[in-house]
């Protein structure tokens, strides 16, 4: 492993209030890993602990197999590239990305080659004698990458880096950056809370809630295959009902339906549904087989890239979401449809013990 974090305890009082407890996280050499989780869950905490900007109260951090906990951050190797770029601005843009080589003894000549070849493969090639001031926040942030990664440093931590551009930068900034994890192999650790960044760019990632991570695993996986009822949450999924579990049906005051899940006795829990596997269908709507079919009035369409998100009520309070493709173009708010849940895509996720 790479990186590797064991027994991790800190108490966080800015902001929030918990201990951050964390039993053991790994990151592989090579991977790009993400911590995922709403605006004050500890991400950029942790991130500052693996950094060395802040110091654990109990645990073990190992990089590369060696122990670096009470190791200075500057004898740390680690590069970090942060949400603001924090260049020099009476440096220009050669002399910026070279400074971690200065540091480190090498040569200007050496130094200096070194950074044209990294300022080439950020795309700004021809910018060396330019100064921060005179380049764009995009611009800035490649300049940023550019020097965290020019020392070949065994960890990149990135806080959050593309968080304060607009959307067609931030896209073409998470392009660059899976560009450069594909050219040169460096282990990265993303923060975010942005789930589409996530789902865009992680190998893995593990899911935090006040200071603890509720789950590890791909985004798909996570996705598709929830453990917990936070995660199904915050990667985005609204179809969430409370119920009971007994046998293979699952049961609330509004439905009953079929899972592949089983339980003799009744379980509390509740069932998680994406929204993409529920088929939609108008009247005459076949059986499924399973007798998962609900009737309901569309509530609400909304259009994007090519997929429709409509909202369908099947009773005066129970609702779902569901997407699908724009061959239901023809639909409108008002009409009657029939909505089916395949069993075997539907999540039953058991009661959680507080």
């Amino acid at each position: 492993m790479e990186l590797r974090m064991e027994k991790i305890r800190k108490k966080i009082s800015a902001g929030a209030d918990f201990v951050m407890d964390i039993p053991l996280l790994e990151v592989g050499k090579g991977e790009f890993f993400g911590l995922v989780g709403k605006s004050g869950c500890g991400k950029t905490t942790l991130l500052k602990i693996i950094a060395g900007l802040m110091t654990p109260d109990e645990g073990s951090i190992y990089l590369q197999e060696k122990e670096i906990t009470g190791l200075a951050a500057e004898k740390r190797g680690i590069a970090m590239v942060f949400q603001q770029d924090r260049l020099f601005p009476y440096m220009n843009i050669l002399e910026n990305v070279a400074f971690g080589l200065k540091m480190k003894g090498l040569s200007k000549k050496e130094r200096y080659q070194r950074s044209s070849v990294f300022l080439s493969a950020v795309g700004l090639s021809g910018f060396e004698n330019r100064y921060p001031l005179e380049l764009s926040g995009g611009q800035r942030q490649r300049i940023a990458i550019a020097r965290a990664l020019v020392t070949t440093p065994p960890l990149v931590l990135m806080d959050e880096p593309f968080s304060a551009l607009d959307p067609n930068l931030r896209k073409e900034m998470r392009d660059l950056v899976l560009d450069l994890h594909r050219e040169y192999g460096m282990t990265i650790l993303f923060v975010t809370h942005d789930r589409d960044e996530a789902f865009y760019l992680f190998q893995r990632m593990a899911v935090m809630k006040e200071g603890k991570i509720i789950e590890t695993g791909s985004p798909r996986k996570l996705y598709e295959s929830p453990g917990k009822i936070h995660t199904a949450h915050f990667l985005g999924i609204e179809n969430i009902f409370e119920g009971i579990l007994h046998y293979d049906r699952f049961s609330t005051s509004h439905f009953s339906m079929k899972l592949r899940a089983l339980s003799p006795e009744k379980k509390k829990g509740v069932l998680v549904i994406r929204p993409e596997t529920i088929g939609l269908g108008t009247y005459p709507f076949p059986s499924d087989g399973e007798g998962n079919i609900l009737e309901g009035q569309i509530t609400g369409m909304n259009y994007s890239f090519g997929i429709l998100h409509i909202k369908v009520n099947t009773s005066q309070s129970c609702s779902f979401d569901l997407t699908c493709t724009n061959q239901y173009k023809d639909l409108k708010e008002g009409d009657r449809v029939f909505l089916s849940f395949p069993a075997g895509e539907l999540v039953f996720l058991p009661e959680e013990k507080e």
